[in-house]
């Protein structure tokens, strides 16, 4: 498909020639001629907006690659200078850096202190990094819960019930595993919701910390447009679906409304509302509160609290209840008595998890899954392949239309200054002939 050119030539604008001069010496410009410049500039940036609109990764591939490079190396370039201006505290952090490196190769005692710092800042460090990947990206966030989170809590669910304990781990070689000696786990008591929760507890709230992070870029944003007078194209969208009729709204907008008005008049408690419950139109209310001037603590913590605290801690319960045993044997006898084919792929499934966690823990590896689990295991890393290569494209994509943004503000303005210009010029022998 032919790319269309980004900067189309606006409409020929009226000469300024043309317009009738203005006899009255106490005006500076004509009337006309000052209604049309924000006129004009209006109607080119809604040109512009429209060309945005239009410019995606399917269409434009060639575009949206040039301005990702583009951005990426003014950003590199912005970071460098900025480095370049702090000698000193660069200086320091080289020499830390250079310090820790060769600690941490040298060896010694500290060795075992290092590699359990590691493993523990690489374990949890995971979960943050997977939160903040879920919501980072305005709506084209990796729904990590679902393909990371969620698996884990319900792999440790199914674990729990299968060996009857919680003693076995979550991560390394022999994760998973039973293991006839748990004294040294006794501590988590009977298999029981609570207790399987108290497992998974702070991978969840790490994962909940990192959607909190992850929902700070549109709130900045916001707030520095509105310090700098610029027009945040979602604020615009938002007074345009407050002007229409309520019955003209669609479900989405009316959503989007509902949320306007609770933070608008709720505050703290309306934006903890909304990170309490899975909103993929969360990044509007961040926006919203950087718009409005909402101070960063009040936002930060309401949302840090809500997808923290009660969201990812309510979505583990239910993953849960869902995998524990009654939960599982119930959906298998519904399974059994009206989707037979659909209960033969998921008991084999569950058959060779069984088999998995009572196996010896000297054996080098697992038993081989069944042809059911092998279709179910290649669906599964097939719709993870293409769920990571969509998030992937998405952050090039918003990436590239920030930076074709950027180019256009910058054409807009230059768009109006020529016309003021122009105007200027044209009015000011119409003045020495009066």
């Amino acid at each position: 498909m032919k790319e269309q050119p980004l900067n189309p030539t606006a409409a020929k604008a009226k000469s300024p020639a043309e317009q009738p001069i203005n006899t009255n010496p106490t005006k500076s410009l004509p009337e006309e001629q000052e209604v049309s410049i924000p006129e004009k500039v209006d109607a080119r940036r809604r040109e512009l907006q429209k060309l945005r609109s239009t410019t995606r990764f399917y269409t434009k591939p060639l575009t949206i690659l040039f301005y990702f490079f583009r951005t990426m190396l003014r950003n590199l370039l912005t970071a460098l200078l900025s480095l370049r201006k702090r000698v000193t505290l660069v200086t320091s952090l080289v020499a830390v850096l250079a310090a820790g490196v060769s600690a941490y190769r040298t060896d010694g005692k500290h060795q075992a202190v290092f590699r359990s710092i590691e493993t523990e800042l690489f374990w949890y460090g995971w979960w943050v990094m997977l939160g903040i990947a879920s919501s980072i990206g305005l709506g084209t966030g990796l729904h990590t819960f679902v393909l990371f989170l969620g698996p884990h809590i319900a792999h440790v669910t199914v674990a729990a019930y299968r060996c009857r304990s919680l003693g076995f781990e979550v991560r390394g070689t022999d994760s998973y595993t039973c293991f006839p000696d748990e004294d040294a786990f006794s501590s988590f008591g009977d298999v029981t919701v609570w207790s399987i929760f108290r497992k998974v507890r702070l991978e969840s709230i790490l994962w909940g910390l990192g959607t909190a992070l992850g929902e700070l870029p549109p709130y900045f944003v916001a707030r520095a447009a509105a310090a700098t007078g610029s027009d945040e194209e979602e604020i615009s969208s938002m007074e345009s679906i407050l002007a229409l009729d309520p019955k003209d709204r669609t479900l989405g907008q009316r959503i989007q409304v509902v949320m306007y008005y609770v933070m608008k008049r709720m505050g703290f408690f309306g934006i903890l509302l909304l990170a309490s419950i899975p909103n993929p139109l969360f990044d509007l209310a961040g926006i919203i509160a950087g718009h409005f001037g909402v101070p960063f603590t009040t936002y930060f913590t309401a949302t840090v609290i809500g997808k923290a605290v009660f969201k990812a801690n309510l979505q583990s319960l239910a993953i849960i209840v869902v995998f524990s045993e009654d939960t599982l044997s119930l959906i298998l006898a519904e399974l059994k008595q009206h989707l037979p084919f659909a209960y033969d792929l998921a008991n084999s499934v569950l058959n060779d998890q069984v088999a998995k966690l009572k196996r010896d823990p000297s054996e080098s590896s697992p038993p081989p899954p069944s042809k059911p689990a092998n279709l179910l295991s290649y669906l599964w890393n097939s719709f993870l392949f293409s769920m990571i290569f969509y998030f992937v494209l998405s952050i090039i994509e918003s990436l590239a239309l920030s930076e074709l943004r950027r180019e256009h503000d910058a054409e807009v303005s230059r768009f109006q200054e020529s016309l003021v210009s122009s105007l200027a010029a044209n009015s000011s022998p119409a003045e020495k002939s009066t």
